[in-house]
Parts: structure tokens; C-alpha cells; sequence
């Protein structure tokens, strides 16, 4: 399913119903919300293949509405099992239609509409788009990628999904890309040791952002099909898996901030004994590479819905008298005239002897003054003198 055909979809079915309520105060604004879900069918289970087609096209119409999914019910016959869906960001599913399924021998693509009532009120940091930094994927099990030679699937996944994000996203600045994959095990629990939370540190100093994105593929095992009657019916040799786990961090802070899972499996074409090629068509086109690109249409959605709200903070980089510079710019949202706050960074040691981070709010207040793409220079009111403010000290706009 490609990501950017359902954001045109979406755009055209909610121009109508957002000008309608536009001008109404007081209300929250209703728009109409077409996509399409895909699933596989397995088995011959076509009943559960288009619940979970159904499902999937609900969820996308959430995160495309800037809703945070808490739940989803039951959906079957194309009607709703119970009268609304509630999401975390205050909006309403308050109804939806089924408008076509298409059915192929191995899946199920159903197109709906969903009525959403999204909350007006949006985040106070949604204006500024936060800096992040991508880190290549690994492969848990080397073994596993064995068959087919993909030992380099891992650093394949996180570049495309890197492309998408600085091509499609509106709420990231996406900075940098890392050329070789580092360890991930080192900063895959929460930060709480002087070691990584120093990794994070210089991954955050070396591309100049806040965020670090990494992940890691944890299932590549492939399954043969041993019943040559299934073998002669479906032409299926092999099926092989595809689990992967992204994790976010903010790396000014030290710790993860976000989670998300994917788990998914086609059937594998290629030859179990020859080396396949990752960067070939042949690979993105087969049923394996559909069901991949399929995960990372997931998680671009995910991590924008995911990341719309998160605050964006900047470092100091530069201090002198009244004026400050810091990281973030126009590439970020930062204008001429926007305020800040400034917050000295610190850290202690709590009962259980981990080093956690503490922030604590100065009593200066900067306005920018000229602003760079990727940096801004600031000064005090009243041109009052920066006193004890150092570089790295942390700029925050969510105290006003």
C-alpha cells in the first residue's frame, strides 16, 4: 500500500467536510477519511483476511486524522460491532462505510470511509518539526539470513524507510543518515548507565539532533513446504517471516520514548541455494518485498502519528553576553519573533543508583532574531546579560 496515493485520497475526501465546520467555533472539525487495507489470506481463511483488511484501513484513517489509536472492535459484515471508536488524541469514529473489496487468490484489498471528529485543538509543539538522526538496522539472527545471502537487509530497510521520512514526514527534520550499523544491544533497553547514555550523547552531537531512530530485524526464519499437493496447487516452496522492532529515543533526555512491532510473512520465490539480490527489482516486486514495503508504509504512518506531538527541544550551541544560538531553524518551523525558554541540563542519581536526567527552567526568556536553516540566534529581553548559561544547555518552547 503506498503511502502517499492514500494521503492524496485522504486530502481530496476531507477538503469538503473541513470547510463546512471551519468557520463554526466551539466545534470539533469532521472530515471524511478513505483508505484502503490490505491482508494476505491464509489458508483458504478469507473471513479473517478481510477483518483484518477492515482493521487496517481503520487504522490508517486514525493516524491520518492526527488520532492515537487506544482501541479498535470488532468489525464484521462491514458494520461495526459497537457504535464508536474512541481515540487517545480526543477524536471519534463515528461512522464508516465499506466501499469495494477486491479479492485475488492470496489476498484482499477493502477500501473504506471513515467519518472522524477530530479534536481542534492541536499540539503546542506540533509548529516545530523535531531533529532526528536514522541508525541502520540489524539483523538479530545472522543465521537466519543465510538463505538468499540478505545479510544486508537490515542497513536496505532502514535506508528506505529513512528516504520516506525525509521525503513524506511533516512533523521531523530527519538530518542524517549513519553509513554503517552500530551495535544495537548497547541502547535497546532504557538509558539509565553512564555508558549509554554517552553513546546517545555523541550520536546526538554527531548529527546535530534530538532524535535517534534504530531498530533491529528479529525473525528472518523461513518455513518449507514439505506437501508437494500444496507445492503443485500454489507454486509455494517456502514461506519466510519478517518481525522487525523500531525504537525512538531522545537522546537530550536519555532515554526511549517509543516502541513500535511489526510482524508479517509471504511466501519466499526465490531459490533457497542462490544469493538473492536486495537491490533488484525482482526482490521489491515479489510477494516478500510487497509485504515488507507494506511494514514500512506501517511504521512512516506510526512514527508520524507517534511524533506529531512529542516536544521539540534545541541545544545551545553558541553564548556570548545577550545572544544565544542555538540548533534548530527554518528547516524546523523556527521564526523571526518566536519565543523560548531556557533550561540549564543536569542529571542525579536516584535510590536505585540510576543516573537520570533533570532539567531545570531558568528565569530567561530569548526572541529570535535571524534564523538559519538548521540554526537560530536569540537574544534576552531587555538585552540582559546571559549569566551561567552554557552550551548545551537545552531551549524549550513548551513552557509558554
Amino acid at each position: 500500500m503506498n503511502i502517499l496515493n492514500i494521503k492524496k485520497s485522504i486530502l481530496v475526501n476531507s477538503i469538503i467536510s473541513s470547510l463546512i465546520l471551519f468557520s463554526m467555533p466551539g466545534v470539533c472539525l469532521a472530515a471524511w477519511y478513505q483508505t484502503t487495507g490490505v491482508a494476505k489470506i491464509h489458508q483458504g481463511d478469507k473471513t479473517s483476511a478481510r477483518k483484518k483488511a477492515v482493521d487496517e484501513a481503520i487504522k490508517e484513517a486514525l493516524l491520518f486524522s492526527g488520532a492515537s489509536i487506544s482501541s479498535i472492535q470488532q468489525v464484521r459484515n462491514g458494520l461495526l460491532t459497537q457504535d464508536l471508536f474512541m481515540v487517545r488524541s480526543s477524536g471519534v469514529v463515528n461512522d464508516i462505510e465499506i466501499l469495494s473489496e477486491d479479492w485475488s487468490n492470496s489476498s484482499v484489498n477493502v477500501t473504506i470511509r471513515a467519518d472522524i471528529f477530530a479534536d481542534e485543538r492541536q499540539c503546542m509543539t506540533a509548529a516545530y518539526r523535531k531533529s532526528l538522526a536514522v541508525i541502520p538496522f540489524v539483523i538479530s539472527h545472522q543465521a537466519q539470513a543465510q538463505i538468499g545471502g540478505i545479510y544486508q537487509l537490515g542497513n536496505k530497510v532502514s535506508e528506505t524507510l529513512y528516504q520516506a521520512l525525509t521525503n513524506q514526514s511533516s512533523s521531523l527534520d530527519v538530518r542524517d543518515y549513519y553509513q554503517s550499523p552500530m551495535k544495537f544491544a548497547n541502547v535497546q533497553q532504557n538509558i539509565t548507565g553512564q555508558l549509554n547514555r554517552a553513546m546517545l550523547d555523541n550520536l546526538a552531537q554527531h548529527s546535530d539532533v534530538q532524535y535517534i531512530l534504530t531498530g533491529r530485524l528479529t525473525d528472518l526464519s523461513i518455513e518449507y513446504n514439505d506437501n508437494k499437493m500444496t507445492n503443485w496447487l500454489t507454486g509455494e516452496q517456502a514461506h519466510r517471516y519478517f518481525d522487525m522492532q523500531i525504537e525512538l529515543y531522545d537522546a537530550y533526555r536519555g532515554e526511549k520514548v517509543n516502541t513500535f512491532t511489526y510482524q508479517t510473512d509471504a511466501s519466499w520465490s526465490f531459490d533457497t541455494k542462490q544469493t538473492v539480490d536486495i537491490n533488484s527489482r525482482r526482490f521489491w516486486q515479489s510477494e516478500y518485498g510487497a509485504a515488507i514495503n507494506s511494514q514500512l508504509d506501517k511504521s512512516l504512518n506510526e512514527i508520524e502519528a507517534s511524533m506529531r506531538c512529542k516536544s521539540a527541544n534545541a541545544k545551545v550551541i553558541d553564548v556570548a553576553d545577550n545572544q544565544l544560538r542555538f540548533n534548530l531553524g527554518s528547516q524546523n518551523g523556527v521564526k523571526a519573533g518566536d519565543k523560548f525558554k531556557v533550561l540549564h541540563q543536569a542529571s542525579f542519581t536516584d535510590r536505585q543508583g540510576k543516573v537520570r536526567p533533570n532539567f531545570i527552567v531558568s528565569h530567561y526568556e530569548v526572541e529570535v532574531t535571524q534564523v538559519y536553516a538548521h540554526s537560530a540566534l536569540a537574544q534576552t529581553k531587555n538585552n540582559q546579560r546571559l549569566e551561567n548559561i552554557q552550551v548545551g544547555d537545552l531551549i524549550s518552547s513548551n513552557l509558554f
